[in-house]
């Protein structure tokens, strides 16, 4: 009885924090901390955040040149860097210095020498237009105050026909519903393409017109 207190406790907590993340982020930009790096990086977050299963829904191809918005420690961009090459190459957009060097630290680590890292903002121009295949965020897009101008700048970013994919997991305190990703992106000159898994973790696909 004791033990099932502790839980219903802890998990009320957790709720409760999330729900006053959540409403804090609305106003301001608040990012993973640096300091959860570490949870993202060990072998049961791989499972449980499904990492081969999203990056299988990205689609992601050898050759392609990839930027991730938001990739924390490198939980997907690192066996991203690995689906494209020989020839393909990978970059990691982040506005946590801490962050990009946790990252630069696990490609090192990885031998992922097509992945390059850029500190900047995601609402802002950091990378030369239409010069990326596909552009992804996992888990992140909510955590962006100004959506629209990030999705702007998403769109300047990606070749005609490129992809757009947007990975959103429940009880994230940043969780985007399906509507509001769709209603979004389709607001910024995308075209759906496709969406795969349930309402509680799924990836939304479109497609630069």
């Amino acid at each position: 009885m004791k033990a099932l207190k502790i839980l219903i406790k802890s998990l009320l907590f957790l709720v409760g924090v999330s729900l006053i993340w959540r409403w804090l982020s609305r106003n301001r930009s608040l990012p993973c901390p640096t300091w959860l790096a570490s949870m993202l990086d060990s072998r049961w977050s791989d499972r449980l955040l499904g990492t081969q299963i999203t990056l299988d829904r990205i689609g992601l191809r050898p050759g392609q040149r990839v930027l991730e918005i938001g990739p924390g420690p490198g939980r997907l961009l690192i066996p991203a860097a690995k689906r494209v090459l020989p020839e393909g190459e990978v970059f990691g957009l982040d506005i946590q210095p801490g962050m990009i060097k946790r990252l630069k630290a696990h490609a090192a680590r990885a031998g992922a020498s097509n992945l390059t890292t850029i500190l900047g903002d995601a609402t802002q121009p950091n990378v030369p237009p239409e010069s990326f295949d596909v552009v992804f965020l996992c888990t992140v897009f909510g955590e962006i105050p100004d959506r629209e101008a990030a999705l702007r700048q998403c769109y300047a970013a990606l070749k005609p026909r490129g992809t757009l994919s947007i990975t959103e997991f429940f009880p994230d305190p940043h969780y985007q519903s399906r509507a509001t990703v769709q209603q979004l992106a389709e607001g910024a000159g995308f075209s759906s393409q496709a969406t795969y898994g349930p309402w509680y973790f799924f990836t939304a696909n479109f497609v630069k017109v």
